[in-house]
Formats: structure tokens, sequence, C-alpha cells
């Protein structure tokens, strides 16, 4: 019993490394077609970190004024994977 779970579960250990790296080629190659999106990537990151900054030291303005822009950028991000035939994200 014990050396079939073990099998099991190295078994699946096998299959999620298999998929985890296919998932990262992928990724990969998706954002080398379409660099536009990976920059609105990179770009909601950082508006992200600057408004929990700004959220942390009190700048309710700031902070604000980075939720508009990070909406803004979901927006265009989720148009340009509409052209691109992928699905909107749920909210």
């Amino acid at each position: 019993m014990n050396s079939t779970l073990n099998f099991l579960l190295k078994d699946y250990e096998q299959k999620k490394y298999a998929c985890d790296l296919k998932f990262e080629k992928d990724k990969k190659s998706f954002y080398a077609s379409h660099p536009e999106l990976n920059e609105i990537k990179l770009k909601l990151a950082k508006l992200s970190f600057d408004m929990s900054k700004a959220v942390m030291s009190g700048n309710t303005d700031l902070a604000n004024k980075l939720k508009s822009e990070v909406t803004s950028l979901t927006k265009e991000k989720d148009e340009l994977l509409k052209n691109i035939k992928i699905p909107e994200r749920s909210s």
C-alpha cells in the first residue's frame, strides 16, 4: 500500500512539474508574441506596489490617482485580450 501511494505521489509530482514547465514556456511565448501585454503587466505590478505604498503612507489622493491608472490599464489589457480572442477575466 505504501509503495503504491509513493508511486502515485511521485507520478503526480512528475506530471505537475511537466505541466508547470509547459505553462511557463507557453506564457513566455505568449508574452513574446504580445509584448504590449507584457508591458501592461509590468506597469500594473509597479502601479499596484506604488498604490500600496501610498495607502500605507496615508496619501489618499495619490492612491486614488494610481487606482484610476490601474483601472484604465486593466481595461486596456482586457480589450487587447479580447482582440486576440482571449476571454476577459472574471471580476
